[in-house]
């Protein structure tokens, strides 16, 4: 192992007290784990072992296993115990994210400070949807605000946010800002009163970049531009350049352009800024107002915005040169996310936080405006404590607390030190995989240089007698040719019989059907190319389980 990439010591002493006082369920710090039934769902889950194998490993789990399945009718009597055998069932066979080497996606296991702040939301019961169902919780919806807005430089007297219900619903939030803002009589008239819009999203983006704009009743295929995108994932400058002075030349309205900062699958980060200069340049030379709103999907990468104020030459967490170097660079990148109209933080996800925790931040309060429906349709409200809450401007007319108080437990608990650890400690995992996995001629890394928590790759077939890079070099090369779909399809049925049979040892990865992409030929036309994936978020991965994943996808 290269020296770039080893731990130190003084990380690892670091490290190792975040993870017993914050991922410990430890009652002794968190009491709330002190519960019977909470410890024999915890102990359980200590068993480490790939989903299909768990469930026969839980006691009475035949009538368990059964009850779940097929019971039907609601009790006649009170229990008046509070043990619910099928209730302590569910929760301990529920998607174990403690495992070490649960990876297999943008999620990870909440933090304890983060499940005790959801626990006192939900004691709490409040609806954020209006001050009078809410009181102090709305107040602590913007708290956390202010400080997400903070860590990038908005202006905390004109930026705000709402609270919603996962990744998807700020995303949705991102459309509808654009369309209200360059499309008001839509509000009133729908989408069709309208001639001539598009929409533009990177082809690279989240699947809710579309299916968003379908519950819109957005047509899919003549109001909407994919934004073409590199080898690396991120969108290609020059086509959304182009695409996007032929709406304006045209006179055709682009309500909203949404981004991406860490895609799913390979962490891809579009570049916000240049997007940005791009559009106002366009605008100014077409006089178009208002200007295309700027949503950015930062549901993956927002904790990197941890950073952009680590002193990089000193180094205090003593973060290994590799990682370091490539922490700086996205440090770089993600504070051009200050440029964005909006943005989407998934707490959920690399914030440690239980399901759902999510927040659209807004840069400018007033465009909320463009949001409010018509105040007849709030008269039950108490007007004088309707501008407190965002009553008239949001999606959903219920909002539970319980997102906003476990955000902000992490936030108070961790601070920017404990989760700068925490990623730390994730990317310095996804980097010694990279390391280990670059070595073997058959496996080809997918956008490497990206340097974020997720890694696709490609497994070749050794018995081929070429290497993964020249391998992938043909696969990228668009042709409409049988011999080349041919030779795709055989390396990929391949890796996925690989897949299969290597059982999930070491590390749970998971297979994608869209890993990376094809050249675009003069049509747009392109080649989606399968593949593998793994994500370093869980901080209880160690060395030794990417250790026994590598030994199994070497050459037999």
């Amino acid at each position: 192992m290269g020296t770039s990439s080893k731990l130190h010591e003084g990380f690892i002493k670091k490290h190792d007290k975040i993870i017993e006082h914050f991922f410990s369920r430890n009652p002794k710090y968190w009491p709330l784990f002190s519960d019977p039934q909470v410890q024999k769902i915890l102990e359980f889950r200590k068993i480490h072992c790939p989903a299909p194998a768990r469930p026969m490993q839980y006691p009475g789990y035949e009538k368990l296993g059964h009850d779940i399945l097929n019971r039907q009718v609601v009790p006649n009597s009170p229990n008046f115990t509070n043990i619910d055998p099928l209730l302590t069932f569910a929760s301990a066979l529920s998607k174990n994210w403690e495992d070490p080497a649960s990876v297999e996606n943008v999620v990870s296991t909440p933090s304890d400070p983060a499940l005790y702040g959801s626990f006192l939301g939900i004691v709490g019961n409040a609806n954020l949807v209006h001050r009078e169902y809410s009181e102090s919780a709305s107040d602590l919806e913007f708290l956390v605000i202010r400080q997400i807005a903070s860590l990038i430089g908005w202006d905390n007297s004109r930026a705000t946010g709402i609270f919603t219900q996962g990744g998807t619903f700020c995303n949705q939030y991102g459309y509808l800002l654009g369309i209200r803002k360059s499309l008001p009589e839509a509000k009133h008239y729908g989408m069709g009163y309208t001639h001539e819009y598009r929409f533009m999203n990177s082809m690279g983006g989240h699947y809710s970049n579309t299916t968003n704009l379908s519950l819109l009743g957005i047509n899919l295929k003549e109001k909407t531009l994919r934004i073409q995108v590199e080898e690396n994932n991120n969108i290609n400058l020059e086509d959304f350049s182009l695409q996007l002075e032929s709406c304006f030349r045209l006179n055709c309205k682009v309500p909203t352009i949404m981004l991406t900062m860490g895609t799913t699958d390979t962490f891809g980060i579009d570049q916000v800024e240049s997007v940005y200069r791009e559009r106002n340049r366009l605008a100014e030379k077409y006089q178009i107002e208002p200007l295309p709103h700027i949503h950015v999907d930062a549901a993956v990468g927002w904790p990197m915005i941890f950073f952009l104020d680590y002193d990089f030459q000193g180094n205090p967490l003593e973060i290994n040169e590799e990682t370091l170097a490539g922490i700086q660079k996205n440090k770089e990148k993600f504070e051009a996310l200050h440029f964005a109209d909006s943005f989407t933080v998934d707490f959920q996800k690399w914030g440690y936080v239980p399901y759902t925790s999510s927040l659209v931040m807004i840069k400018n309060k007033d465009d909320l405006k463009a949001l409010e429906n018509d105040p007849e349709n709030f008269s039950y409200f108490n007007k004088e404590t309707q501008g407190h809450t965002h009553l008239s401007s949001t999606i959903e007319c219920s909002r539970g607390a319980a997102g906003v108080f476990g955000a902000y437990a992490g936030l108070q608990h961790l601070g920017k030190e404990g989760y700068q650890i925490l990623l730390a400690g994730c990317l310095q995992n996804a980097n010694y995989f990279r390391e280990k996995m670059k070595v073997h001629k058959h496996i080809k890394l997918l956008s490497s240089e990206n340097q974020g928590p997720s890694i696709g790759f490609r497994i070749y077939n050794p018995q081929l007698g070429i290497d993964a890079e020249e391998a992938f070099h043909r696969e990228y090369q668009y042709i409409e040719e049988q011999t080349y779909w041919e030779f795709i399809k055989q390396n990929s049925q391949w890796h996925e019989n690989h897949f299969k049979a290597r059982d999930l040892k070491g590390l749970y990865s998971n297979w994608v059907k869209s890993i990376a992409h094809s050249t675009f030929d003069e049509r747009g036309h392109y080649l989606a190319i399968p593949g593998e994936k793994v994500v370093f978020m869980n901080p209880h991965t160690k060395r030794q389980n990417i250790d026994t994943f590598i030994a199994n996808v070497k050459p037999n």
